[in-house]
């Protein structure tokens, strides 16, 4: 019996990890007589395609499954099962029987579930071979275009009833031959090679880049910070790393200027200025960028005040500025002018930095008071969330009673 696929109750798939399967009922009962043929036998075939010269290729195919009960009266019938491939330099159109048998022969029966069979248990029938003189260069399995599925009777069947019903089919192997998966994998690796050097190379060239930004800013940094330096007076005496004065340079200044406030009626402010979570700068980016902020921020500090006011690295990241002549709520207004500009700068680092004031003007007490007296204005500023300005007005008097924000 020969049914046509198109015939058949049959699904084709093309999965994943399965190379192709056929899910198809094909019921065969036969009954094997006494005849003049020696070896009677029965069979079902299933064509792949209407045109019966083209196939399916199972070239990558490694295993079958069968799911296929024979009953029988005789005990563990064998079946064959025939993958006929259809090549021209034997096969003709005309003759089925020039299809070549691929074939192998097993126990299904009834009940059993899948069989697996590897295709490498498949051998071309010998009596195939000598009937028809296949040369030596054809005379091996050929599953490249497979045209025909086969179950046939085993050797050896008895006469009697016959019947076979085959659930199912199933092909297992691989889209890609070893060969051609070396080769995309191969050629994947070559691919994510070349791109990772691309990537590093993009990345050197941006480390190049941002060396080059660094040395022109750091640059302009040192270049203000030199004309800045340039109205040191005879006493003056600057910090090595920022180029602001230091405590020795106002010492005898900050006498003076005590002396105005007390006898003379003068008026004298400072700013207590402080860099806003500096520690956790310098941990993250370096010392070396560290160091180039305190440089940046003496610049922009010192860019905002006149020449009268002097300012001064008390230690650290903490700088005062020294206001001769000026009220508290001029220097205040300084003050809030100096967090602005240091907000609004671009850092070397790349991100934002703040930095919070305290403000106090000195009355009839020690410079070293007044110096307290901010650096609690300070403290408060930080404690109500920095980068903001808090006043101590200590013992002058307010012309309101609300802090300037």
């Amino acid at each position: 019996m020969t049914v046509n696929l198109v015939e058949a109750v049959c699904r084709l798939s093309l999965l994943t990890n399965k190379y192709r399967a056929i899910t198809i009922k094909v019921s065969l009962q036969c009954e094997l007589k006494e005849s003049s043929y020696l070896w009677p036998y029965c069979s079902t075939s299933v064509y792949f395609n209407e045109d019966r010269t083209k196939g399916w290729d199972f070239s990558n195919v490694h295993t079958i499954y069968l799911d296929i009960d024979y009953e029988t009266k005789q005990d563990s019938p064998r079946l064959r099962v025939y993958l006929r491939n259809f090549n021209p330099a034997y096969s003709s159109i005309e003759d089925e029987y020039t299809v070549k048998y691929n074939g192998v022969e097993f126990t299904p029966g009834v009940g059993n579930g899948e069989i697996a069979i590897p295709f490498k248990n498949f051998q071309v029938m010998t009596w195939w071979l000598s009937d028809l003189e296949i040369p030596i260069q054809h005379a091996g399995p050929e599953f490249s275009n497979v045209t025909l599925f086969e179950i046939a009777t085993g050797s050896g069947a008895k006469l009697g009833s016959h019947n076979i019903t085959i659930n199912s089919v199933r092909f297992e192997g691989s889209y890609l031959d070893g060969e051609t998966l070396m080769l995309v994998l191969l050629f994947s690796w070559v691919v994510l090679a070349l791109l990772y050097a691309r990537e590093e190379a993009k990345l050197s060239l941006r480390e190049i880049q941002r060396a080059e930004d660094r040395e022109l800013h750091l640059k302009a940094v040192n270049d203000n910070l030199r004309l800045q330096n340039h109205e040191i007076s005879e006493m003056a005496q600057r910090d090595a790393l920022t180029g602001a004065r230091n405590r020795h340079s106002v010492r005898r200044w900050l006498k003076s200027m005590t002396k105005n406030v007390q006898w003379e009626n003068g008026r004298f402010s400072m700013i207590y200025l402080d860099i806003d979570h500096f520690k956790a700068v310098n941990d993250t980016f370096g010392h070396q960028v560290g160091d180039d902020i305190l440089r940046e921020f003496v610049m922009i500090v010192t860019s905002s005040i006149d020449s009268e006011e002097h300012l001064v690295r008390w230690g650290g990241e903490e700088f005062i500025v020294f206001c001769p002549n000026s009220t508290l709520d001029q220097t205040t207004a300084l003050a809030e002018r100096i967090r602005l500009n240091v907000k609004r700068h671009i850092w070397v680092h790349g991100e934002e930095l703040t930095c919070s004031a305290g403000v106090a003007e000195m009355g009839e007490e020690r410079i070293t008071e007044t110096i307290a007296r901010a650096d609690e204005a300070l403290y408060i500023a930080k404690q109500k969330g920095r980068d903001r300005v808090e006043v101590n007005y200590g013992l002058v008097i307010r012309k309101d009673d609300v802090p300037f924000m």
